[in-house]
C-alpha cells in the first residue's frame, strides 16, 4: 500500500487543499485499489483538551476502490491479522471490497458544538481468500475461516449497492476556550460531551439494493478526581427503526477483540468475538466504565511506588436481549515501561460464565492500543 499527501495554502480563500492518492495492489489476488481524496479546509485551527488540533471546516470528496472490514470501525488492523494469519492461521479480519464515492462536510463552532454529514456510493464485491500459506499449522488441522463473518452469513454476500447518508452531531455544553493568535485551545468543560448519530440507507437511489434507519445517542466525559484518579466513561443507546434491507455491513456492530493485545478500552470489548452479537434490533444499550488510580494505591507500594506503575480497572457491557447480551470487568497495571499495560478480564457472554484472560496493551505499537479513548 503506497499513500502520501500533497497541500497547498490557498490565501486568497485563506484554505488550505490537500490531495491524497492511495494505492494498494493484492499481489495473490492481483486487485489493483486505487483512490483519491480531495480535501479543502479553512486554515484557522482549533485546539481540543487534548492538546490536538482539528480545522474548524473541512468539505473532503472522494472516490475509487477499496477494501473494507464489514465493521467501519476496523476492529483490528491488517498488521496485527497478518501476524495472526502467517504465525497462527486465524483470519480475524473479514473484508469486502467496493467501488464507491464519497463526500464528507464537517464543522467545529465556537459554543461546543460540532458536526459532520456524509454520504456515501459503494458498489460491494465479495472478496475471497487466495492463499492458504502460513508459517505454522496445516490447512487440514485449521483451514482459514473465510473473509465474511461466518457467525452470521452461512456463505458469501451477493454483489450489491449501497447509498447511505450518515449525520452526526456532538455538543459539549460549557465548553471554555483559551484565545491564541492562530486559533482557540478548548479547556474542557463540568459537563460530558453528548453525541447523536443517524444513519439512512436509501432504497433503488441510483440502483441502491439497501433500506434502514438507525440511530445512536452517546454520552462521554474524563472526570478528573484529582488525588483519586481519572475516571472515564462511554454510555450509549441506539437500534434500527426500519430494517428492512439491511447488508451485513450495515448491522450494528460490538467491536470485539480475540487477539492477545488490548484494543481501545473505552471503545471495545476485550473477550468479545467480532461479529457474532452483530445485530438489527431495535435497540440497545452500551457502556464502558474506566478508572486510572495513577498512583493512589501503588505509591504506598515501595516495589511500585519505585517502578511508577499504577492501577487501572473497568469494566464495559452491551445489552440487546436476553440472547444477546455481554459483560467484562478488568483490572491490571498500566504505565509499565511508560508504554506497557497488563490486564485481567472475565467475561459473561449472554448471562453465562465466560472466559477469563490476559490482554497486553502496547500505547499505541503495532496497531495495539490499551489506552481508553472516546
Amino acid at each position: 500500500r503506497l499513500s502520501f499527501t500533497v497541500t497547498k495554502t490557498l490565501p486568497k480563500w485563506k484554505e488550505q487543499l490537500s490531495i491524497t492518492p492511495q494505492l494498494r495492489y493484492g499481489f495473490s489476488n492481483t486487485h489493483f485499489n486505487p483512490q483519491l481524496q480531495f480535501s479543502l479546509s479553512k486554515r484557522a485551527f482549533s485546539y481540543d483538551s487534548e492538546g490536538g488540533s482539528s480545522s474548524r471546516r473541512t468539505l473532503s470528496l472522494l472516490g475509487g476502490k477499496r477494501v473494507s472490514q464489514f465493521n467501519r470501525d476496523n476492529p483490528i488492523t491488517p498488521l496485527m491479522n497478518g501476524l495472526y494469519t502467517l504465525l497462527a492461521r486465524k483470519n480475524y479480519m473479514k473484508i469486502y471490497e467496493s467501488w464507491f464515492t464519497e463526500a464528507v462536510y464537517s464543522k467545529r463552532m465556537d459554543n461546543g458544538l460540532s458536526f459532520s454529514v456524509r454520504g456515501m456510493f459503494e458498489d460491494r464485491l465479495p472478496l475471497e481468500n487466495t492463499s492458504n500459506f502460513s508459517f505454522f499449522g496445516s490447512k487440514q488441522t485449521r483451514p482459514f475461516t473465510p473473509n465474511y463473518p461466518i457467525e452470521k452469513l452461512s456463505g458469501q454476500f451477493n454483489r450489491h449497492q449501497a447509498v447511505i447518508a450518515v449525520v452526526n452531531v456532538e455538543y459539549r455544553p460549557g465548553q471554555r476556550y483559551i484565545q491564541f493568535p492562530r486559533g482557540k485551545r478548548a479547556i474542557g468543560s463540568k459537563y460530558p460531551t453528548l453525541g447523536l448519530s443517524y444513519e439512512k440507507g436509501f432504497d433503488k437511489l441510483f440502483g441502491s439494493d439497501v433500506d434502514f434507519d438507525k440511530w445512536r445517542f452517546s454520552v462521554w466525559d474524563d472526570i478528573n478526581l484529582k488525588l483519586f484518579g481519572k475516571t472515564k466513561y462511554r454510555i450509549g443507546i441506539g437500534g434500527f427503526i426500519n430494517d428492512k434491507k439491511v447488508f451485513i455491513q450495515d448491522f450494528q456492530h460490538f467491536n470485539g477483540n480475540q487477539l492477545f493485545f488490548a484494543s481501545e478500552f473505552l471503545n471495545s470489548f476485550q473477550l468479545a468475538p467480532y461479529y457474532a452479537n452483530s445485530t438489527t434490533e431495535s435497540f440497545y444499550t452500551i457502556g464502558h466504565l474506566e478508572h486510572h488510580f495513577n498512583g493512589l494505591l501503588t505509591n504506598k507500594i515501595p516495589f511500585f511506588r519505585r517502578l511508577n506503575w499504577h492501577l487501572v480497572g473497568g469494566a464495559n457491557a452491551f445489552f440487546v436481549n436476553t440472547d444477546n447480551n455481554y459483560a467484562e470487568v478488568f483490572a491490571g497495571l498500566e504505565n509499565i515501561f511508560k508504554v506497557f499495560r497488563v490486564d485481567v478480564v472475565a467475561s459473561y457472554l449472554n448471562g453465562k460464565n465466560g472466559t477469563v484472560g490476559v490482554r497486553l496493551g502496547l500505547g499505541g505499537l503495532l496497531g495495539s492500543s490499551g489506552r481508553g479513548g472516546r
